[in-house]
């Protein structure tokens, strides 16, 4: 069958469809198995939509008014699909590289292991010691990441500049790179005594970093949550939330501690957002490559558990419901200043140097990570631009929903009739300096109030 021509709008806009659930489904088996998925090429079968000479055509098209929105849309997903089809060998070399098992445990009893086991090790171990040893396994394969991750940024600043693009996040959020930066660099500065005092209990005995990370995981918030983290838990805690939508959850973490939960409360309300687009809704403008308006959503059901009050009617927290809360202020303020750092350092317009490696790893974790690390960890993310400004939006958003429908907004079904309403289309709306500060200062008054 010939292709559609480009004018055909709706039709390209099907092909894209395609073209990014086949990334999704693949990028997903890759994680689970990267030597069975290793070969296939997701979107050989849609090429044309992951092309330049689309992207160029689009430029040129020159639709009626009505269809403007939907020619821009289409742009955005070509370009995110073209950087993953030329990126495809790196991220399947970046997959392959961290699920070998060649590195050494030293731990009881020893064991070779790989990067991807030697983290899930440092969250999921019995003791800091033992988390600080999984640390050190996972150091032993920084450099070799950190090679691939050098390549994959070239490439996407290369493909960025053939299509005029001042730097490949354009494609992901409209925001300028200096803007993010900015951002970044004021919520790590606002919280760096708050963030000090709050880990202080935990690095008195030298944990480490290892230990921050271990302690992250919340296990010293155990009352409430069920044995086993089901879906079913979910559907029922947030049973208006999921009233008459049918969200897709993906396989749930383990639960490892209360962070777990927060994880897939943030996974569920991710899943809530794809699924309140209309079928009808075109594809490219219900969703952005960076799936800002999920991630919104998710941060914003996340933050749940940090309010004493949803513990109490949600968990049946007695007394300990401020303890349990507060403990996972803990962990959502060190989660956010890794993400801050994260853009920091995995910019693919400049690559951290290794002072700025260490000065970061000791802001944000105590202490300064192995230098081997640098430019492996933390990993860059396609989505990261659109993660970071969704997660600075979420608080304001959950605000709004407090004011109109009360601080129990989460189980009034009128409050999700509206985040259904003001979700059926991705806003695309800018992101200007000014406001995201605003949301900036607003997140870290919020971890003042919760942590303070």
């Amino acid at each position: 069958m010939a292709d559609a021509p480009i004018a055909d709008l709706a039709s390209l806009d099907r092909e894209v469809a395609r073209g990014a659930a086949s990334l999704a489904r693949w990028r997903a088996n890759l994680a689970r198995d990267p030597q069975a998925n290793a070969d296939e090429d997701p979107l050989e079968p849609v090429r044309r939509v992951a092309g330049k000479a689309t992207w160029e055509a689009l430029g040129d098209l020159v639709p009626s008014a009505v269809d403007v929105p939907l020619r821009d849309a289409l742009r955005q997903w070509v370009v995110a699909l073209l950087q993953a089809r030329l990126g495809r060998d790196d991220e399947v070399a970046w997959a392959l590289a961290a699920s070998e098992p060649t590195l050494r445990y030293a731990g009881e009893p020893p064991a070779l292991a790989s990067w991807r086991q030697a983290w899930r090790g440092v969250v999921s171990a019995r003791s800091v010691g033992d988390a600080r040893l999984w640390l050190q396994t996972a150091e032993e394969a920084g450099p070799r990441l950190a090679g691939i991750a050098r390549t994959r940024a070239g490439k996407r600043l290369e493909i960025a500049g053939r299509l005029g693009l001042a730097h490949p996040w354009e494609a992901v959020v409209p925001a300028t790179r200096d803007t993010l930066r900015a951002a970044a660099e004021r919520l790590l500065s606002a919280t760096e005594d708050l963030s000090r005092a709050t880990w202080k209990p935990v690095l008195r005995d030298g944990a480490g970093p290892a230990g921050v990370l271990h302690a992250a995981v919340a296990r010293d918030a155990p009352e409430g949550w069920p044995a086993q983290l089901v879906a079913r838990w979910l559907e029922e805690t947030f049973g208006v939330a999921v009233r008459g939508v049918r969200p897709v959850l993906p396989p749930l973490p383990e639960a490892l501690g209360a962070a777990s939960f927060a994880r897939a409360i943030g996974t569920l309300g991710f899943a809530l957002r794809v699924a309140s687009v209309a079928r009808a809704t075109p594809f490219a403008l219900g969703f952005e490559p960076g799936a800002r308006a999920e991630h919104r959503l998710g941060f914003a059901l996340a933050g749940l558990v940090a309010d004493p009050a949803w513990q109490t009617r949600a968990l049946g927290v007695g007394r300990r419901a401020e303890a349990q809360a507060r403990v996972l202020a803990r962990t959502m303020l060190l989660d956010t200043r890794i993400e801050a750092a994260r853009l920091l350092l995995t910019d693919d317009a400049a690559p951290a140097p290794a002072d700025r490696f260490e000065e970061l790893g000791e802001r944000v974790l105590g202490s300064p990570l192995d230098a081997r690390l640098r430019g492996a960890w933390p990993a860059s993310r396609d989505d990261l631009p659109a993660r970071w400004v969704a997660r600075l939006e979420a608080l304001p958003m959950v605000d709004g929903l407090r004011e109109r429908f009360d601080d129990d907004w989460y189980r009034n079904p009128k409050a999700w009739a509206h985040v259904r309403a003001v979700s059926a289309v991705a806003s695309r709306e800018p992101v200007e300096a000014g406001p995201l500060d605003a949301h900036v200062d607003v997140l870290v008054r919020a971890f003042e109030r919760a942590l303070g």
